[in-house]
C-alpha cells in the first residue's frame, strides 16, 4: 500500500475508460447537467447523467460539438434486484427480443458516450453470487469502453460483509463504479464504512464511486480512479430498492447547499433558520454566488443557483487536491481540511448564540480521525 500512497494519481483503468482518470464528475439529470456545463472544468469533469433524457441529452451534446466525458447512468438499480439469473436488467427491443448485454451498452456508446456503464440490478446484502456472475458477464464482453456499475446496498461495507465484497471485487479484472445505497447519507450509518470503503478502493481493482457526496474527495485520495457527486440530495446516493426516497422535512422544497466552512450540505430552510439572527451570515464570492448569502436559498426556484454553487465550491477543492504530489499527500491534505471543518463548527455556534446548532456527521469525523494513509490489511480470502 505503501507503494500506492506514493503514486501522484490513481493508475489509469486500460483502453477507453481510462479517459476519467482523476475526474470528479456531475451526477444529475440531463436538464441540470446542462445548466452546470459551462461551469465543469474539461480537464478533471464531465457529466453522469441518468433519467429519460440522458441519452438524446448526450446525442444533442456531440451534435453541438462538445467534447467533455460524458457518461450515461441507466439506473438498473432502481427497477430490480440484481439475481444469479438476471443481475442485468435489459430493456426489449419492440417488445419482442431481449437486448443483450452487449446491445446495451453499444447503444451508449453509439449515442456519444465516453464509456458505457452497465445496466445492474441492485445488488442486496450478504448475497454474493449475483455480483459474481455480473462480473463475469462484464468481462466476457472483453470490451475496455465498459464500467462496471456495482450498486450495493451500504450494509456491505459491514466488518461482517465487507470480507466477502472485496474478495469477489478484487477477482473481477473490469474497471468498476461502486454506487452506494441508503436513506439520507449512507455512510453515517455504519462506523466502518469510511474505513471499508477506503479498502475497497485501494485493494479491489480498478474502483471508482459514484453517485456519492464529499466522500469523493475521501476515495480520490485513498486510490478511486474516478467519482461522481450528485447536484441534488438524491443524487448522492441510490434509495434502497423498494423504498422512497425520506426528507428530513416534508414540504421543503428548498434546495440543500453546501457550507463550504463546514463541509456539509444542508437544506436552504435550515440555514436561514439557524442565521436568522447572526450579524453576519456566511456569503459565498464564487462567480455564481457573487457575496449571495447562504442563508438565502428558499425556494425551488433558488434550486439551479445552490447548483451552480456547490459545483464552483467543489471545483476549487479538486484543484488543491491535484495539486498535492502523491496520494499520500493528497490523504493529509483531506484530513487537515476534514479537522479544520469540525473545529469550525464551534466556532460557528458560538458567533450564532446556537450551542451545537451545527455538529459535524460521522463520516466527516472519520475522515479527520482516521489515520490519513494506513497500512492496509491483505486482501480477504473469498468464501
Amino acid at each position: 500500500m505503501l507503494t500506492l500512497g506514493m503514486s501522484p494519481k490513481p493508475s489509469a483503468p486500460p483502453g477507453a475508460v481510462g479517459a476519467l482518470t482523476d475526474r470528479m464528475l456531475v451526477h444529475a439529470s440531463f436538464d441540470v447537467g446542462y445548466q452546470v456545463l459551462g461551469l465543469l472544468p474539461a480537464d478533471v469533469s464531465g457529466l453522469a447523467l441518468r433519467g429519460a433524457k440522458s441519452l438524446t441529452g448526450i446525442r444533442e451534446l456531440r451534435r453541438n460539438q462538445y467534447k467533455g466525458v460524458l457518461v450515461h447512468d441507466p439506473e438498473g438499480y432502481v427497477e430490480a434486484a440484481a439475481t444469479a439469473d438476471e443481475p442485468f436488467v435489459l430493456p426489449e427491443d419492440d417488445g419482442l427480443f431481449s437486448v443483450s448485454l452487449n446491445d446495451a451498452v453499444q447503444a451508449q456508446l453509439d449515442a456519444g458516450a465516453t464509456v458505457a456503464m452497465t445496466p445492474t440490478g441492485y445488488f442486496l446484502p450478504g448475497d454474493a453470487d449475483p455480483m459474481k456472475v455480473a462480473g463475469k458477464m462484464v468481462a466476457d464482453l472483453d470490451r475496455d469502453d465498459v464500467l462496471f456499475s456495482v450498486p450495493i446496498d451500504v450494509a456491505w461495507l459491514t466488518n461482517d460483509s465487507f470480507p466477502q465484497l472485496v474478495a469477489v471485487l478484487s477477482r473481477i479484472p473490469v474497471p468498476k463504479a461502486i454506487l452506494l445505497g441508503g436513506q439520507f447519507d449512507p455512510m453515517d450509518k455504519y462506523r466502518a464504512a469510511v474505513a471499508n470503503l477506503r479498502r475497497l478502493v485501494a485493494e479491489g481493482g480498478d474502483v471508482a464511486v459514484f453517485r456519492t457526496d464529499l466522500t469523493a474527495f475521501d476515495v480520490m485520495s485513498h486510490g478511486a480512479f474516478a467519482t461522481s457527486i450528485g447536484t441534488g440530495g438524491s443524487l448522492r446516493h441510490v434509495v434502497p430498492l423498494g423504498q422512497f426516497p425520506r426528507a428530513s422535512k416534508k414540504k421543503d422544497f428548498s434546495p440543500s447547499v453546501l457550507l463550504p466552512e463546514l463541509m456539509t450540505f444542508h437544506k436552504g430552510s435550515l440555514l436561514s433558520e439557524r442565521f436568522s439572527n447572526a450579524r453576519r451570515p456566511p456569503t459565498c464570492a464564487c462567480s455564481a454566488c457573487n457575496g449571495r448569502g447562504l442563508d438565502t436559498f428558499l425556494a425551488k426556484s433558488d434550486t439551479p443557483a445552490a447548483h451552480a454553487h456547490g459545483v464552483h465550491i467543489w471545483n476549487s477543492w479538486i484543484a488543491d487536491m491535484l495539486g498535492q504530489r502523491v496520494l499520500f499527500e493528497r490523504a493529509e491534505w483531506w484530513q487537515s481540511k476534514c479537522a479544520s471543518a469540525i473545529d469550525h463548527c464551534d466556532v460557528i455556534n458560538a458567533e450564532i448564540e446556537q450551542a451545537g446548532a451545527f455538529k459535524a456527521p460521522r463520516p466527516l469525523k472519520a475522515w479527520a480521525e482516521l489515520p490519513a494513509w494506513s497500512p492496509m490489511p491483505a486482501p480477504a480470502t473469498a468464501p
